[in-house]
């Protein structure tokens, strides 16, 4: 009995190890020139790193409306505008 669960497992253990590397050895690259309709539209995109803009230059924008929306579309010179929530708020640059 002992040697049929070891050539059980023997076999199970073959049959994983070679699934495993059929399946990584499997997958190829996609070509980008290819003309299936597989390949992702997106497969040329690569994406870049986000960096938050900087608090310390000045927008000189000021509170306007837009047929009573609010939103920062007024120049002047020397304010920044923030609008968040409905809310426009005009402080004077640093």
């Amino acid at each position: 009995m002992t040697s049929r669960i070891r050539l059980v497992l023997v076999l199970t253990a073959m049959i994983l190890a070679l699934s495993l590397v059929g399946g990584t050895a499997g997958h190829q690259a996609v070509s980008t020139t290819s003309h299936s309709p597989y390949v992702s539209a997106l497969v040329d995109v690569s994406v870049a790193t986000a960096e938050a803009a900087s608090h310390k230059r000045c927008q000189n924008r000021s509170c306007g409306s837009l047929q009573g929306i609010p939103s920062c579309t007024e120049d002047t010179f020397g304010t920044n505008c923030a609008l968040a929530n409905g809310i426009c708020t005009a402080t004077p640059c640093p």
